[in-house]
């Protein structure tokens, strides 16, 4: 937040008023500097709060309503009188003329040193210096979790920079989808530093995605409920390259989770299938031995039949259904199907092909190497 001439004037202990009402109050101070020469424009700057008693302030009025011009000229900010200024009294025609320019004029109690002006000045600035840092720190590290769900950074120079925000494995990543993901990413930050826990935080895909430690962090959730509604949260991971997997089993566990405002673990829901096991590396196993090729066949032509086939599958392999959820002619859908028959050696008119693959869309998604469909 920007520490202006109303920041300083709502400061009840600084016992400071302005002799120019509703002058100047957006004009940001960025120091404050007792001066008590004639031409303090000589020597300080924009931005600048000159505390003065008025020793070398003019006694005319034309001299008074150039020695506010000049301050103005110059960027500074305001100036504050001693209330008990000495030999030469602020004329009318000079605080017209500062009104008249927009230049504001302060006055300050005489018990109130002006060096408590320039320690409260200054500890606004540190104040707004070190909220930069931190939104500059949390902007490249939504950045960073963001790239390393995609997987598009190498594991060690990963590892090294999540380290950097004091994560240590082993790790777990948090999923939701917030009504308001800007604001629940902010009391996200806001939380965790309340409990003293490191986190990194982005919104990727209009959802929160939260990395925390699997210690301890978890129970932080809980308290973000009433902001970002229900979670889904990843097996626990050891290393930063697992992220992507780790991202698709925290949406998989969101997605299961039917429950407002509690946290579900993706390692704790039940399996998709009474015929399914719950390992994930078997889950896994059983999902490429069907599905391998098609997604090979999808990475490298960029395609997405790995996306229709579930689709048709989710709709009994319904043309017109099918066709409508992908939104794509019904011929089209007809030649799309035929290729994912012809790269999975499988004949989805017959139930028994049909039966393998739905069961192995549901072990990849249920050990987080596919996403579910939203429907």
């Amino acid at each position: 937040m920007t520490f202006t001439v109303a920041s300083l004037l709502a400061l009840p202990e600084l016992q400071t008023v302005s002799l120019t009402p509703g002058v100047g109050l957006d004009r940001q101070i960025t120091w404050a500097h007792v001066c008590e020469l004639p031409d303090p424009w000589s020597w300080l700057g924009q931005g600048a709060l000159v505390m003065t008693t008025g020793l070398a302030f003019p006694a005319g009025p034309d001299e008074q309503c150039s020695y506010f011009d000049g301050l103005h000229r110059a960027g500074i900010s305001a100036v504050t009188f001693d209330e008990q200024m000495p030999a030469h009294p602020l004329t009318d025609e000079a605080i017209e003329h500062a009104k008249q320019i927009g230049f504001p004029i302060l006055r300050t109690a005489h018990e109130v040193r002006f060096v408590s002006i320039a320690m409260v000045v200054a500890e606004a600035l540190q104040r707004q210096h070190n909220t930069r840092l931190r939104e500059a720190e949390q902007l490249y590290g939504s950045l960073l979790l963001s790239e390393l769900c995609d997987g598009s950074v190498p594991s060690a120079p990963a590892t090294r920079l999540v380290s950097t925000y004091d994560l240590t494995p082993p790790y777990l990543l948090a999923a939701a989808s917030p009504d308001e993901p800007h604001l629940a990413f902010d009391e996200t930050y806001a939380a965790f530093n309340r409990a003293g826990l490191p986190v990194l935080a982005a919104i990727k895909d209009d959802q929160l995605l939260i990395l925390i430690e699997s210690a301890g962090a978890e129970r932080v959730l809980g308290t973000l409920s009433g902001r970002c509604g229900s979670f889904g949260v990843s097996a626990p991971l050891y290393r930063v390259d697992e992220l992507p997997s780790a991202m698709r089993q925290a949406r998989s566990a969101l997605i299961r989770n039917h429950q407002p405002g509690s946290v579900l673990r993706f390692d704790e829901h039940e399996p998709g299938s009474l015929f399914l096991p719950n390992d994930p590396e078997q889950l896994r196993g059983i999902a490429r031995q069907v599905l391998g090729p098609l997604r090979t066949y999808d990475e490298q032509r960029g395609t997405s039949l790995t996306h229709t086939l579930t689709v048709f599958l989710e709709e009994n392999r319904s043309w017109i259904r099918a066709a409508e959820r992908l939104f794509v002619h019904r011929q089209t859908l007809i030649a799309r199907v035929s290729r994912i028959e012809k790269i999975i050696n499988r004949d989805l008119s017959s139930m028994e092909d049909t039966a393998e693959c739905w069961l192995a869309i549901q072990a990849a998604i249920s050990c987080g190497d596919l996403d579910p469909t939203p429907r």
